[in-house]
């Protein structure tokens, strides 16, 4: 049952005037059409006005006039200027209609909010959270329980994005638990989970994708160029450590105390008897023994099939079957044979990478370990599996209806997600198509190479650029695939490694994620913010989580700069700085 709501308070600060211009924006579902609509009047404006973006790519050019001097970098055009391309036209109409699911569909959100909400709805349906939050709650250190979720959440990305539907709810509740304001424990760990995106101790499949496109970008300069996937490793270790220590001053100095002023009546657990009342029943106590020895089986099947060579998750990439073709998860577009690949043909998508072969259709492998590609199963099964033998040891199981509901519960309540992504998946689909994308990232690009600013101050300015660029193309992989090509190469000129602007790319799009609406898991976060106060809005949540993207912006970045002045690599074999390549 959602908690009273606090009386309405006077705005007495900044973030209060900014929640409440936040919550004057119409509800999410409404903003992501009318945001849609925005771009398919721009395009067609911007056609029929003619505007035009001139791709360009850095090059060393020796200056006739003064042979003795040093060849100089320049911007020369590259390919033809690129043009909207309206979707008020009958083609553009055509595929707004005819892509319309397509988009939806293939949101990479979908499948985990769908598949893994089943488990973890039942999971909570049937009472297993509350009883492990019950029995966390006394043991939790009151003073390391911030920094501990956000160390957690920092460290994530390895579940790829399971750990925004998991780490929330979970650290809501435990700070329920123990008497201090749910809505901080939400924060917290929505900030180390978004805000360390680019972080953390153990590489990703992400990191593997980011390496692809640093090395073919370094390879514009230098052919022989290699980068490695742990190129940023020891600088993402060190990130995950400023992360918490941000995420846990912001929260413990600035967000509970807020929240404790003006929404105290959010807050339960303040009964001095409230740790006695938690406490287990013999029961459940039983049941959740049981429930956590079920996991830990689980967990040690899935990582000795990951382990262990010759087991089905061990190793990179996906098996051949006997027919040669391999499995993935998205077929490959097919293009006519013989025919030329246009210039557009291929739109990055996050996951899996998608390869153009032409006459025939082809199915590719996707990057990164295979394990990665089991990672949502593995969710939906270590906690339905649980859940359900919580479930039958309490009693809360006793019939096939029982089952069914805990079943349905996590959809239940996903369904408004999914209504809002079906419109968040439209604009962003619309911005690719229509071009706006790549052209608002070239014009940024030209921006910046025309400031001629040192590198300490050219890892700030890139760092702005992609905050502003993840506004209008929130996905990591697929801005970096377009920004990747003009910046690294670049930034190589003037002697900035290819590990270097990775490392201020995963500053920028990090800190956006927290705030940015169009991070489709922002909308899950909101959903639970809801739980405890029913009438909070896309504003609410974004003037919440503002303190963590303002400061973790700035002590990353000056890490990162700090980082630059110590000379030291920012992981095996990866410089900071590169001599200019002729």
């Amino acid at each position: 049952m959602p908690i009273p709501r606090q009386p309405g308070h006077p705005r007495r600060g900044p973030l209060d005037w900014i929640e409440w211009a936040g919550n004057r924006l119409p509800e999410p579902t409404l903003l992501f059409a009318l945001l849609a609509l925005a771009v398919i009047v721009l395009s067609a404006l911007g056609a029929a006005l003619g505007w035009q973006v001139q791709p360009v790519e850095p090059v060393l050019q020796l200056d006739p006039a003064a042979p003795g001097l040093p060849p100089e970098l320049v911007l020369v055009p590259q390919g033809a200027p690129l043009e909207p391309r309206s979707l008020l036209t009958v083609e553009g109409i055509y595929w707004m209609l005819s892509s319309m699911l397509r988009n939806f569909a293939e949101q990479p959100a979908l499948p985990l909010i769908f598949v893994a909400m089943i488990g973890i709805g039942a999971a909570e349906r049937l009472g297993l959270f509350a009883a492990l939050m019950r029995w966390l709650a006394p043991m939790t250190p009151m003073h390391l329980l911030t920094p501990a979720v956000v160390f957690i959440g920092a460290n994530s990305a390895i579940t790829a994005g399971a750990s925004y539907i998991i780490l929330p709810p979970l650290a809501a509740a435990l700070y329920l638990a123990v008497g201090r304001h749910p809505v901080a424990g939400l924060a917290a760990a929505f900030a180390g989970v978004a805000g360390g995106f680019g972080a953390g101790f153990f590489p990703t499949g992400t990191d593997a994708v980011l390496t692809g496109f640093a090395q073919d970008a370094a390879r514009v300069i230098d052919p022989g160029y290699t980068v490695t996937i742990l190129h940023n490793y020891w600088f993402t270790m060190a990130s995950s450590v400023v992360v918490m220590l941000g995420g846990w001053w912001v929260t413990d100095r600035i967000i509970e105390p807020r929240l404790n002023r003006l929404h105290a009546a959010e807050r339960q657990g303040d009964d001095p008897d409230t740790l006695r009342k938690m406490a287990l029943s013999p029961r459940e106590r039983q049941g959740l023994f049981a429930a956590l020895l079920t996991a830990a089986a689980i967990l040690a099947v899935f990582l000795a099939m990951v382990l262990l060579p010759g087991a089905p998750l061990h190793g990179d990439g996906q098996p051949r079957l006997a027919n040669d073709r391999v499995l993935a998860q998205q077929a490959v577009q097919v293009l006519p044979a013989g025919g030329p690949v246009a210039a557009d043909a291929v739109v990055l998508a996050d996951d899996p990478l998608t390869v153009v072969a032409q006459g025939a259709p082809r199915l590719t492998e996707s990057p990164g370990p295979r394990w990665s590609q089991a990672i949502v199963p593995f969710i939906l099964i270590i906690f339905l599996v649980p859940g359900l033998v919580y479930g039958v040891i309490t009693r809360q199981l006793r019939s096939q209806i029982d089952l069914s509901e805990a079943l349905m519960q996590g959809v239940r309540d996903v369904v408004p997600v999914l209504v809002i992504l079906f419109f968040l998946a439209q604009f962003i689909a619309f911005m690719a198509y229509s071009g706006l994308d790549r052209m608002l990232a070239y014009s940024g690009g030209s921006l910046l190479f025309g400031a001629d600013l040192p590198i300490p101050l050219l890892i700030v300015a890139f760092v702005l650029v992609v905050v502003f660029g993840d506004f209008v193309m929130p996905g990591m992989l697929s801005k970096f695939g377009v920004m990747a090509p003009i910046f690294i190469p670049m930034f190589m000129i003037v002697g900035m490694s290819p590990e270097l602007t990775t490392a201020a790319y995963r500053i920028g799009d990090s800190v956006v994620n927290i705030i940015t609406p169009l991070n489709s898991y922002l909308l899950i976060v909101l959903a639970v913010l809801q739980k405890y106060r029913p009438r909070a809005g896309v504003g609410t949540l974004i003037a919440l989580m503002l303190p963590y993207s303002l400061v973790l912006g700035l002590f990353w970045t000056a890490l990162l700069v700090g980082w630059y002045f110590t000379g030291l690599p920012l992981g095996p074999g990866a410089p900071l700085l590169l001599a200019p390549g002729p």
